[in-house]
Formats: C-alpha cells, sequence, structure tokens
C-alpha cells in the first residue's frame, strides 16, 4: 500500500493511494474468517465454515467492508504526513477499481494556522448610556403600579382605560350562545389587549350595571379553528369598576418590592433600578452597534487559509436556504440548468467564506479567553428558549438533534459569549482607569 499526503496549505490537504489487489484478498480473507465464526451454514460445523464459502455467500459485503477497513488504515497513514486538527469529513475525487486492486484520492480540510495579535485594539469605544432620573422615576412607578392592589371605585363613574372592569358577557354566533365565548364576573384590565380587538375599545364608557351589545368577528389566526374569521355578537352587562391604589414611592414601597433585604430603602431601590436600567442599556447597545462592528473588524483584520471542504459545506447550506424559498418552478429550472446552478453556488461562496471565517475566528478567541459552552448550557438555552415560545422543550431538543442544528446553535451562544466578553475588557479597563469607555 503506497500513501502519499500533500499539506497544500495550513488548512487544506490532498491524498492519494495506491492499494494492491494482494491486500484486499487478504482483507477478505481476514473479514471472511472473522465472520466464519459464528455463522451456520448447512454441511459445516458452527465455526468451522471455510473462508471461500463465506466469501461465496456474501462477497459483496465482505467486499465492501474490507475497502472501508483498508481505507481507515489509509485515512491514518495519511495523518501522519499532514500537520493539523482535520475538520469535517474527507472527500474523494478518485475511486477507481484498477488490476483487483484500488486508486484512490481524497482532499483533507484542517483547522487553519492564524495568529490573532493585538485583537484588542480593535474592540470599538464606546460610552454606556447612564439613566436618567426621569427613567428610574418611571421604572418605580411601574413597579409599584404592578404590586398595587385593586379596590372598587367609591364614586360611580364610566369605565375609562386603565380601569379593571368585573363584567358578564356572552358570546352568540348565528344566533346561538357559545359556551367558550361566555363568562360571569370576569375581571380585565381595559386596554391590556387581553381579548379581541374592539372587545375592551368598545367597552369604554360603560356604567355601573349597564347592558351593552359588541357586533365583532374572531381574527383569522384565531387559535379555537371553528370561531377563526366568524362574526360574533357579545352581550356585556357591566357589574364593577376598579382602580388600582398606587401605594406612595417611598421606603415602605421599597421594602415591599425588595423583601429579602431588611436594610432596604427608596434610595438603595433607586441605585438597583438604575444599575438595572444601565445594564440594559448597555446590552442593547452590545447587540445592536458594537458587537456586529466588533466582528466585521476581526473578519476584515485577519486573513488566513480557509478550509476548503468546510466552505463548500457552507454554500451548500446557503443553497438548501435560496432553494426554501423557490417555488416548485423555480426549483426545476434550477435542477435542469446545471449553468444556473452554478452561478447561484458563485452567488454565496463570499457569504460562506465569510462564514466560515468568522467561526473559526471565535472559535480561536474563546480558546484564547478560556470562554466555553458546555452541552449543560446548551441544554437550559434550548428549554429556555422552547418554553419562551410556547413548544415542549424535549420535542424541541429532538427536532434541532435530528437536523443537526445543535452545533449551530452552540456556536452562536459561544459568539455572543466572546464578543461580551471582549466589550466587558474593555468597559472594566475603562472603569479601572477613571477614563470614558
Amino acid at each position: 500500500m503506497k500513501v502519499n499526503s500533500k499539506q497544500i496549505d495550513s488548512a487544506n490537504g490532498v491524498v492519494t493511494a495506491t492499494i494492491s489487489k494482494a491486500l484486499l484478498e487478504s482483507k477478505e480473507k481476514e473479514l471472511a474468517k472473522q465472520a466464519a465464526k459464528n455463522m451456520k451454514v448447512d454441511g459445516f460445523r458452527k465455526g468451522k465454515v471455510p473462508a471461500h464459502v463465506v466469501i461465496s455467500r456474501y462477497g459483496a459485503q465482505i467486499k465492501q467492508d474490507s475497502q472501508n477497513e483498508v481505507l481507515q488504515d489509509v485515512y491514518k497513514e495519511a495523518m501522519k504526513g499532514l500537520k493539523g486538527e482535520i475538520l469535517g469529513n474527507p472527500k474523494f475525487t478518485k475511486f477507481e477499481e484498477k488490476e483487483g486492486g484500488l486508486e484512490v484520492e481524497f482532499k483533507i480540510s484542517m483547522r487553519p494556522t492564524m495568529e490573532l495579535k493585538d485583537y484588542e485594539k480593535l474592540i470599538p469605544d464606546f460610552k454606556p448610556e447612564e439613566a436618567t432620573e426621569a427613567e428610574i422615576t418611571e421604572s418605580i412607578e411601574k413597579a409599584a403600579k404592578a404590586v398595587a392592589e385593586p379596590v372598587k371605585l367609591k364614586r360611580k363613574r364610566m369605565l375609562r382605560e386603565g380601569d379593571i372592569a368585573v363584567f358578564d358577557f356572552e358570546g352568540f354566533m348565528d344566533g346561538q350562545s357559545v359556551d367558550s365565548a361566555t363568562a360571569k364576573n370576569f375581571s380585565l384590565e381595559i386596554g391590556s389587549g387581553r381579548l379581541i380587538e374592539g372587545f375592551e375599545s368598545g367597552m369604554v364608557g360603560m356604567k355601573y350595571e349597564e347592558t351593552r351589545e359588541l357586533e365583532l368577528k374572531f381574527p383569522e389566526n384565531y387559535h379555537a379553528k371553528d370561531m377563526a374569521g366568524k362574526d360574533v355578537k357579545f352581550v356585556i352587562t357591566l357589574n364593577e369598576i376598579q382602580e388600582r391604589e398606587v401605594p406612595e414611592i417611598n421606603d415602605d414601597l421599597a421594602k415591599k418590592l425588595v423583601p429579602n433585604d431588611p436594610e432596604m430603602n427608596l434610595e438603595k431601590l433607586k441605585n438597583i433600578v438604575k444599575e438595572s436600567i444601565e445594564s440594559d442599556k448597555t446590552s442593547k447597545m452590545y447587540n445592536d452597534e458594537l458587537k456586529p462592528k466588533l466582528l466585521e473588524a476581526l473578519v476584515k483584520k485577519f486573513d488566513f487559509e480557509l478550509p476548503e471542504l468546510i466552505v463548500e459545506e457552507e454554500v451548500n447550506s446557503l443553497m438548501n436556504v435560496k432553494a426554501q424559498a423557490m417555488d416548485e418552478k423555480e426549483l426545476a429550472a434550477l435542477r435542469d440548468d446545471e449553468k444556473k446552478l452554478e452561478k447561484l453556488r458563485k452567488e454565496v461562496e463570499p457569504d460562506a467564506k465569510e462564514r466560515v471565517k468568522t467561526t473559526l475566528i471565535v472559535d480561536e478567541l474563546a480558546k484564547l479567553e478560556k470562554i466555553t459552552v458546555s452541552d449543560q448550557e446548551l441544554s437550559q438555552m434550548m428549554y429556555y428558549e422552547a418554553m419562551q415560545m410556547g413548544h415542549d422543550p424535549k420535542q424541541l431538543m429532538e427536532y434541532y438533534q435530528k437536523q443537526g442544528l445543535l452545533p449551530m446553535v452552540k456556536m452562536s451562544m459561544l459568539e455572543d459569549r466572546v464578543l461580551s466578553h471582549l466589550l466587558n475588557k474593555k468597559l472594566e479597563s475603562k472603569k479601572e482607569k477613571g477614563g470614558k469607555a
């Protein structure tokens, strides 16, 4: 067996190998002997079936298995002549049977050599936005309203937005009462948008014990399909109007909002709210402006060889995305026209290269900064996302596994973590120096 490894650059290699007929036949006999140990054939005792009988019965399978094993040996031998961590699977560019033997050639992609020197200098300068007094006051007022207890209106007046209405209602479709659209002493904050469009606004101005009819329509995407898009008449009787009795903003409110701190007061609460608002503002600045800017600077600054097979996989992925957006006619035209197909591949190739380059840079920075994303953290994030979307976490995880999407999600988490880490380092450095970030 002759194996020749050629390192094209730090990210790509080519392997050629000539495998003799004798080696393949030897491997076939070896596999046949192993199979014969557990094989039952009439006329032979178990474990005593001759190799040539096994080969005559299962020749095609044994031939394939022997080729696979020899190719694994070729792969191991080839690695001795190549430098770097292997990425993805090899791709055969030649596989020919010749005089009973094999002549093969395959490409290999590796993690490229890259020197990310002085990457800290690429982190953009920024000044975190401070919370204003008005924002702090507004936030505390919202919190006060959230804990405010609703009380029955002491004076009689008409219902207005922001009130809590307690009322009876009955829905009618085609003149028939609908049980699922009927309730007694239903409590609702007017303006919350909990009920279908026109319901809450139609109640504004009602008085105690007033009955009002509303002619409305269920949305086309209503969750109950038998009611979606249908006309409905609601008969509503207002029983009670409630207002939230918002507590005074003082130390007592601070203790109520943060009960686990016995020393809590209004001043400490304001500091907590201030930090929270500024953290939200910084996070928004990171995501909307600084992370894209930093990533763009990193990709532009550093250049290195790209693993061709990984780029090819990314091209295929982007092609699939394009195909999903096409109708049947467009897909058929693309399948029947090789030039059009190749043109589309050329169009997505720059994006594919940039994506691969970005991933490699982020991965290298993660190693340099000792940042990781564990499988447990990935599972926790997936669980949280599933709950947010109202999906079953287990089913969502299984779907991502089957589609092979988990590595992509994990890399996205790693990218976010690496960029946030670098920006936070810049922020802390500025704070320590007492300068402006």
